[in-house]
Order: structure tokens, then C-alpha cells, then sequence
């Protein structure tokens, strides 16, 4: 122990000598950083420190053949950075980044911080993460450290303390990327001791006092009393004889989550200084790791980006999924992570075939072209894709690059990058930056109201294995993509008044405040859709003393009596008009107040003529209660369709696939089904690349 303590105040000494630094600037408007009239960037991971010297200048030379714009360096790097401690090696990187500008690449450097070296590790093990099972984590693999380590924060603030000093007011690199997919790949969290006492001492920042703590835990269930903060762990299954305590792991879920949070503050706080916001900062979120949560980071970054691979085995929707990967996946992480600050990109985009899926296919000709494009159409300000070049050994031998092998011939992927890179050109010249949405489109705006404590929450009780709480997000996502309408995936902090209509989807943590905000936004001419599973709990995750959701039904104007959940094979069924539909992971009965109207209802099971989904007028607006979870999506497909049309909005009818968005004067259309569609056109429109009939994989822009 003492030994340790040492070796944590020797660390925090040398942290402390590298933290002078100069003031921070001014923060420039985002045109500074991403300028309208470029629509969207798209660059390159490269990784010089991987291939000889000689080939550097060639590589790079490729790279702007290919029309890349900027280059992306240095994740992995620190045993090249720090090759042993404290003595800093950065010829290689000054000279690949003077290869870059010579080329007109700009550069996105990133902290080296997912890949401790060898020597830290081995001088101090404490940093490494236990697993579930009780294993210290070795070297030979990457995210082997706990970020709640103090000593491994004071190294990891050693180096990107030396890089914002070498780079911080390096005029040719453009922004910063932080860490890399802060997941622990998995294994979250972190069951190190310094883990623990992080989780004891938020708790007691939280409670205050370990009664108020066994109160908001119901720990007179089961006799779980604790008597001091020092006595609770972490939440771990393996541990448990039977089920987990669901308000302890919700906490935990939190904390894990701010701890993230926190550990990317920490880092962009010391760039911060060097560059101010003369260079942007970002991290490269996995777009559905439901562990860690973007929107802690709102503030701390200039722009948000997260990682996405369409493709892996999986076999997503439709016979040719499997290469196609879905639309509505892609499209809701872009339209969630623009919504958090209003700038966002993809870090780090499939190039082709993977290697690290159960199963690992081709994508379908022309796919990676259709991603970077529904990525544009979405409103990325810039596309990056993993890797330039594949590599020749190690983990990921058999996954694609721009280029193969060789170095030099490029792949599919590397064909259709280029594809999009010289149509971008083509765009910049069409577009009109920052066209007002057309009044049609406009009128369609809605947002889908999203939040990771209450996805954690749902996810711990789920009542049903089938259930699955994304998917029933991405129903209503693909519900409103089919309907033609422009979408923002929105957290509780925005405004919603700014949108014509409001879903929330399976929103089951509420409050008082809440529910007000809901009731306002309503009476003042909002449409509000709540779904299944809404308003069951408080904050704290407990049910309320009172009826079944009690807090939103004076709002939907109905009660709920009972929920059912059925067992496979087993489905039920309920229609809409002369529609029916079959579900089977949740369906609430409703009985309707005087002046509710139902829009569906059971046909079969032992409620059959009971209600399914309520509809409302309420002030100027109106409320939609849909309780049912349909197993395809197509029943909450019709009920928003119909909430559209009781508003007076017309719609689109759109196959589930195939999208079409505007942007900045564009039109763009994607298809991502297994036939050939029809892109809605006008006669007097200009294609400005495509065709009037969508192929397969096709993307079609018009204005």
C-alpha cells in the first residue's frame, strides 16, 4: 500500500510540473471549424508508426489521390510517443504531418491513450482493469487500464500534456480526437479497487447518508441493509446467488457513465489550454453502446463523432441486410449525436469486409458509397474511415483498408470513398449552406425523446427476453423515416416546442416536472405520441404508490388496468382500421376516459376487444398513447401516419429502407431495401448524380 501511495504522489508530481500552460483563446464560431460551404469533409485513419519510413511520403501521396481531405494519427501511438517513460519521441509524427500539409491533408491527431505502453504497466500494475470474474487484465491487447485510477490519470495527463504543448497552436492540425471507444470492450466496469472507491465516494456525494441510500434502494427487500458507503460494491452478476438489486445497478450505470464522462473532460480540459477552440475536440463514441452516455460530453466538445460499422455478420433487417446493413440504425445515431451541440461526424466508418464479426461478408456492391452518403444526408459534417491501408499482421490482418495489402491498389471500398470524395465536389457547387427546410418537409419535423437512464432501467426489468428497448426506438425512428419526416433524436434539456410533433418512446423514469412540460408542450399545439412501458416509475426506478403509471393519465386521458407479455411461440394480435398487426413483448390495456378515442385493439387472448392506443385533444394539441410493441413495425408505422393526418400534415409512404432527406438545398435519396425504388422527383428537379429509379444500394441528389 505504501508503495503504491508513493508511486501515486511521484506521478501526480511530474502531472503537476507538465500542467503550466498558456490562457485559453476565444472560442471562433463553427464556420471557423467547419466551414458551410464545404458540406462535409472525408479522411483516413492512418498509422505511420505501422509501416516503414520510406513509404510515408508515398502513402500520403495516395491518400489525396484518393480525394481525402484530412488525415487521422496517433490513437494507438504512446509506446512510439513515450517509448520509455518521460523521454518523448515525436520525430515521426512532426514528419508525417509536414508529409500531410504537403499534400493539403489537414490532421486530426488523437490522444494515445486506449494503449498504455508496456514499461507504465509494468511499474504500475494497479492501473490495470479486473474483469467480472476477478482478473487483472495484461498487456498485449488495447483498454487494459481503469481510467478511475489516479495514477493512471497522471500518466495519461504526462502525454497529452506533451502533445498539446508540440501541437495545441499547430495551424495545420484541424481538431483532436480523445482516447478511443471508451468501452473497456465489453467488460464494463471496471472492477479495480480504484473503481470501487470512486462508485462509494459517488454515493456518498449522491446520499449523503447511508439511510437515505438503503430508502431510494429498497434494501428492506431481501435484508440488503448496509451500514457505511464503504461496504457497497459494485454491482457484479457473477457475484450473486440471485437477481441483482435493480436500483443498485441503475446507480451503477450512472456512475460508470460519468466516470467516462469525467475521464474525457479530464483529457479535453488539458488540450483545452493549449489550443482553446482554435482546434476542435471530440471522441469517437461506438454509436449504440448503451454504457456510455454522449450526451455528458455535450459541452465538453466541439463536435460529437462515434464509430459505425454497418456490416458485421449481423444480419440487421431484410434478405440482404446482412450486407446492406440499416438505414434506421445509422441514421438514428446521426440524428442523435447532431442533435447534442448541432455539429457532429462519423470518426470512424466501415471501409468494406471486417474481421472481427461471427461472421464477416462482403458488403453488397456500392454499399460503403450508400453509408458515406446517408451520412451526408443526415447532416455529418465529415466521414472518416478505418483504415487507409490493410494491415499486414497483428489483430485485424483480414480487415479492408482504402487500399489492400499491397499499399497501393485501392479496394471496393476504396473506390467508392473516392466515388463520394469527387461528388462532394460536385455538391459543394450545387448546394445552397443552410436552405430553409421546404414547408412541406418542415411540417413533419418531429423528435424523438431519448435517454440513457431510463434505456438502463427498462434493460435491467426487461419482463421479457424478447424485448429489446432499441428496437422498439428504431421502430418509431423507421416509422417516421417512411413518412418522409425530418427527424432530431432530442434529450430532456431541449426545447420542445421547436417541433411540430414529440414521441416518447418507452419513457419509463418520470417526474412531475416532466409530465407538466409534456402537458404544456401539448396544450400549446405540440403532438405528443408515448408509447408502452411510459411512466411506470420515479427517478429512483420505484414504482408508484398509486395506479399503474399513475403520473401521465390525466395526460393520455385513459387507465391502464394490466399488462401482458407473451411467451414464444405465442403472439397476439391487434388491428388498426382493417389493418392487423402481431406483437408479443408488451401490450398494455387501456380503458379510455370520456373523450378519449381508441385507434386500436386486441382481437385475440383473453382481452380480445380491449384497447391498444388512444388518441386525445388536449388545449391545441394533441395526446397519442400507443401501448403495444408490434414485433415488425409496421402497426406503429400506421399509427404515426395517422397521428400526421389528424394534424392536417401530409405524408410520404416510403418502403421501410428507403429514405430521402434534405440538406442544404439537396435532396438526397438512399435505398437501402432489396429492390429498385422510385425516387420522388419533381419534373422540373435536376438530378445532379443517380437515377429517377433507385438502385439497390444506389444514392440519387437532386435539386
Amino acid at each position: 500500500m505504501k508503495q503504491n501511495l508513493l508511486r501515486a504522489l511521484g506521478a501526480f508530481a511530474l502531472c503537476s510540473a507538465a500542467s503550466v500552460m498558456p490562457a485559453q483563446t476565444a472560442a471562433p464560431s463553427d464556420s471557423f471549424r467547419f466551414p458551410p460551404a464545404d458540406l462535409m469533409n472525408i479522411g483516413v485513419y492512418y498509422y505511420p508508426e505501422a509501416w516503414p519510413a520510406s513509404q510515408w511520403s508515398r502513402d500520403m501521396a495516395n491518400i489525396k489521390k484518393l480525394g481525402m481531405e484530412f488525415v487521422h494519427m496517433g490513437e494507438f501511438a504512446w509506446a512510439f510517443m513515450e517509448p520509455t517513460e518521460g523521454n518523448f519521441d515525436f520525430a515521426w509524427l512532426d514528419k508525417n504531418i509536414e508529409l500531410a500539409a504537403a499534400q493539403g491533408l489537414k490532421v486530426v491527431l488523437c490522444t494515445p491513450t486506449p494503449a498504455p505502453p508496456i514499461w507504465l504497466t509494468e511499474k504500475h500494475p494497479e492501473v490495470l482493469m479486473i474483469d467480472a470474474a476477478g482478473r487483472t487484465q495484461v498487456h498485449g491487447t488495447r483498454q487494459h487500464a481503469t481510467w478511475s485510477s489516479e495514477v493512471y490519470r497522471a500518466c495519461v495527463a504526462k502525454i497529452v500534456n506533451e502533445l498539446g504543448r508540440r501541437y495545441g497552436q499547430d495551424k495545420r492540425v484541424w481538431g483532436w480526437q480523445l482516447d478511443n471507444e471508451l468501452t473497456h470492450y465489453g467488460k464494463e466496469p471496471d472492477f479495480s479497487e480504484p473503481s470501487q472507491k470512486k462508485f462509494q465516494a459517488w454515493l456518498q456525494k449522491k446520499y449523503g447518508t447511508i439511510d437515505a441510500l438503503n430508502r431510494d434502494w429498497g434494501n428492506a427487500f431481501w435484508s440488503q441493509m448496509y451500514q457505511r458507503f464503504d461496504q457497497v460494491r459494485l454491482p457484479n452478476e457473477k457475484e450473486f446467488v440471485a437477481q441483482f438489486n435493480p436500483h443498485q445497478m441503475l446507480d451503477s450505470q450512472r456512475w460508470f457513465a460519468e466516470e467516462t464522462a469525467d475521464y474525457l473532460r479530464f483529457q479535453a480540459d488539458i488540450l483545452r489550454k493549449y489550443c482553446g477552440h482554435t482546434q476542435w475536440i471530440t471522441t469517437n463514441h461506438i454509436h449504440n453502446f448503451s454504457a456510455v452516455n454522449p450526451a455528458l460530453n455535450t459541452h465538453d466538445f466541439d463536435v460529437v463523432s462515434w464509430t459505425l460499422y454497418p456490416v458485421h455478420g449481423n444480419a440487421n433487417r431484410g434478405p440482404l441486410g446482412f450486407r446492406l446493413g440499416d438505414s434506421a440504425t445509422l441514421t438514428f445515431a446521426a440524428d442523435f449525436m447532431r442533435s447534442l451541440n448541432g455539429q457532429a461526424g462519423i470518426m470512424e466508418l466501415q471501409p468494406g469486409q471486417v474481421n472481427w464479426g461471427e461472421v464477416n461478408p462482403q458488403p453488397y456492391p456500392g454499399a460503403v458509397h450508400l453509408w458515406i452518403m446517408r451520412a451526408f444526408a443526415a447532416g455529418s459534417k465529415f466521414v472518416c474511415t478505418y483504415r487507409y491501408r490493410q494491415p499486414l499482421s497483428g489483430a485485424e490482418m483480414y480487415h479492408y483498408g482504402l487500399v489492400g495489402p499491397d499499399g497501393i491498389t485501392p479496394t471496393t471500398g476504396g473506390e467508392q470513398y473516392a466515388q463520394a470524395a469527387r461528388e462532394l465536389v460536385q455538391l459543394r457547387a450545387a448546394a445552397t449552406p443552410g436552405a430553409p427546410l421546404p414547408p412541406a418537409y418542415a411540417a413533419r419535423r418531429t423528435a424523438i425523446l431519448y435517454s440513457y437512464e431510463v434505456r438502463w432501467d427498462i434493460d435491467n426489468h426487461k419482463q421479457n427476453k424478447a424485448w429489446d428497448t432499441y428496437e422498439h426506438l428504431l421502430k418509431y425512428h423507421r416509422a417516421l423515416t417512411r413518412a418522409g419526416a425530418p427527424i432530431d433524436v432530442i434529450t430532456e434539456d431541449k426545447d420542445f416546442s421547436a417541433y411540430p410533433f414529440l414521441i416518447a418512446p418507452a419513457y419509463q423514469l418520470v417526474d412531475a416536472p416532466l409530465v407538466a412540460r409534456w402537458k404544456t408542450y401539448v396544450e400549446n399545439g405540440g403532438h405528443l405520441i408515448l408509447t408502452c412501458r411510459t411512466g411506470q416509475k420515479d427517478r429512483r426506478g420505484h414504482l408508484w404508490e398509486g395506479p399503474w403509471a399513475a403520473p401521465i393519465l390525466d395526460l393520455i386521458g385513459a387507465k391502464i388496468k394490466s399488462y401482458d407479455t407473451l411467451p414464444a411461440p405465442n403472439v397476439g394480435h391487434v388491428s388498426v382500421g382493417e389493418q392487423s398487426h402481431t406483437w408479443a413483448t408488451w401490450a398494455d390495456l387501456l380503458e379510455p376516459s370520456n373523450g378519449t378515442t381508441a385507434i386500436a385493439n386486441y382481437t385475440d387472448q383473453l382481452y380480445a376487444g380491449g384497447v391498444a392506443a388512444t388518441t386525445r385533444q388536449l388545449g391545441k394539441g394533441s395526446v397519442t398513447y400507443i401501448g403495444v410493441d408490434s414485433q415488425d413495425g409496421e402497426l406503429e408505422a400506421q399509427l404515426v401516419r395517422g397521428e400526421f393526418s389528424r394534424a392536417g400534415v401530409t405524408t410520404e409512404n416510403f418502403p421501410d429502407g428507403f429514405a430521402v432527406a434534405f440538406r442544404d438545398g439537396l435532396w438526397i435519396a438512399t435505398n437501402f431495401t432489396a429492390n429498385p425504388m422510385a425516387a420522388p422527383i419533381p419534373a422540373q428537379a435536376k438530378i445532379l448524380f443517380g437515377t429517377a429509379t433507385v438502385p439497390i444500394a444506389g444514392v440519387t441528389v437532386w435539386r
